[in-house]
């Protein structure tokens, strides 16, 4: 699994009319292929959740540092920052805010969630990950994010991601290796 850090970039001026960074909060979006994700930004973490990995709840830790928010991998526990991109607020309103990569130039465009998630029950992981992947699944089915891309782009999606069929399949036979 890849997965890299962000920073995310505001202006002093809004930050300081906010009182905090314009990323934080809930957000929620439906994208062109049908996908929905929502993404939770604090100060000190971001959770994103999403239908292209439904049984995931992805962390990344954040900073809030001047004006940035500086997000970074959690591995193992420590914090490691590698992979990271800056994301600069280029437009946002009371409900919606438009990020952009300064890696790989990609603009996120992301409502604001009329919801925001139960505070991370750390003394029961297990119990907290179910409840909130159960809401996150009802949400995303209420919301019935369409699929707005049009054939030519299927097909182009389909080019570059086969469909392996496993009944087409060899067995392989593997030799155990033993020192």
């Amino acid at each position: 699994m890849i997965l890299f850090g962000v920073s995310i970039m505001g202006t002093k001026t809004d930050c300081a009319y906010f009182g905090k960074h314009l990323a934080l909060g809930t957000w929620s979006k439906c994208h062109k292929d049908g996908s929905y994700v929502e993404h939770k930004i604090t100060e000190q973490y971001m959770l994103i959740l999403t239908t292209k990995r439904p049984d995931e709840i992805i962390i990344f830790g954040n900073k809030v540092l001047d004006e940035n928010l500086i997000s970074y991998q959690l591995k193992n526990g420590t914090k490691i920052l590698t992979d990271n991109d800056t994301l600069v607020t280029i437009e946002h309103s009371s409900n919606k805010i438009v990020l952009m990569s300064t890696w790989g130039f990609n603009k996120y465009e992301l409502n604001k969630a009329e919801f925001d998630y139960e505070e991370i029950d750390s003394t029961n992981l297990k119990l907290w990950k179910k409840k909130t992947l159960t809401e996150f699944h009802k949400r995303a089915e209420s919301k019935k994010c369409p699929d707005l891309r049009t054939v030519k782009e299927k097909a182009e999606v389909e080019k570059v991601t086969p469909e392996l069929k496993l009944e087409e399949l060899e067995d392989i036979r593997i030799e155990n290796i033993e020192n």
